[in-house]
């Protein structure tokens, strides 16, 4: 049930935003959790089904309750979608996408102060959820808190550099402040993440050059650069990239991981190492440090790899199939 609700956390308030699919739920909820191949109002009447059964285990009653909530709220029921989302929270407190979900519910009413107590909760549940952040940051623009709103896409784009809707929203926060180079910056970042997800590489590369014009200190032009040029094989050239994004994130895990790929795609094995080593020192089961880090051994002819292989694919068993989509075998 942990790995279908945290994908309902796809959800901002400040636009129906396409959730992530739910696919692969209990057999019982049938349409209730195949986001896939219905719509809100199908889900709500197979979730009801769901819930009146008297036959569903606790984990996927609360499911039910969590998606209908969801669905409610996308078709504009907002006072059934909180019923059924305190429903789900008390009966299971830890549900941190319930929260977040709760919370958007409340962004939408203009009750901030509940929405960021939702959030705050849900991200004390779960600190890397991305779209918490940047949701909160939402409900803080709403209160008029620009400052505060702004500090909260940052973060949220730390934790997940591709997150364009929080680029979209600091961009907006900094427009409203007359930060007009800033502004542009995101914008260009968030085309950017568009054009690279959808294989516009050329045009990509481009977006993240221009913010990095605008804004060169912001480490995050710099990643989405180093990111796609690794992925669109322009090696070891990218590689300049990567190091000026590691340069300004020194501490994060997810710059050492992005340029341990561009340094392993490029061949350069013992770095490769050096910077999955680094990354795994701050996140120990981080699932693309030690698939990254073992591919590099077994290059090597290091059989101590297969380890770190085994180890990556128990944390995230589609972890191969990743690495090959981008290029490495």
């Amino acid at each position: 049930m942990a790995q279908t609700l945290r994908r309902l956390a796809g959800l901002t308030f400040a636009a129906v935003l396409a959730a992530p699919a739910l696919a692969q739920s209990p057999g019982e909820l049938g349409w209730c959790g195949n986001d896939a191949a219905t719509t809100p109002a199908l889900q709500i009447t197979d979730c009801t089904r769901v819930i009146q059964s008297g036959k569903a285990s606790p984990a996927n009653l609360i499911l039910a309750l969590t998606i209908r909530g969801r669905a409610y709220d996308t078709i504009g029921d907002q006072a059934s979608a909180l019923q059924d989302l305190d429903k789900a929270i008390a009966a299971e407190p830890k549900n941190a996408p319930a929260l977040l979900l709760r919370g958007n519910v409340h962004g939408k009413r203009r009750e901030f102060d509940r929405a960021i107590a939702d959030y705050d909760e849900a991200l004390r549940l779960d600190p890397r959820l991305a779209t918490a952040v940047s949701d909160r940051g939402l409900a803080y623009a709403g209160m008029g808190n620009l400052d505060r709103a702004i500090a909260d896409y940052s973060e949220a784009i730390r934790i997940d550099p591709k997150l364009a809707v929080a680029f979209y929203n600091r961009g907006n926060a900094r427009a409203a402040k007359n930060d007009a180079p800033g502004a542009l910056a995101d914008y260009s970042i968030r085309r950017g993440n568009v054009q690279s997800a959808i294989g516009g590489y050329a045009g990509a590369i481009a977006d993240y050059g221009e913010a990095i014009k605008l804004a060169p200190t912001d480490p995050t032009g710099w990643t989405g650069k180093c990111w796609t040029r690794a992925i669109a094989g322009e090696l070891p050239a990218g590689l300049a990239d990567c190091n000026e994004m590691v340069k300004l994130r020194p501490n994060q895990p997810y710059a050492h991981v992005i340029r341990g790929f561009a340094r392993l795609k490029a061949g350069q094995l013992d770095g490769a190492i050096a910077d999955y080593n680094a990354a795994l020192r701050h996140e120990a089961k981080n699932a693309s440090a030690l698939y990254g880090r073992g591919m590099a051994e077994l290059k090597k002819h290091n059989p101590r790899g297969n380890a770190d292989v085994a180890a990556a694919k128990a944390i995230k068993p589609d972890i191969a199939e990743e690495f090959a989509r981008y290029g490495v075998k």
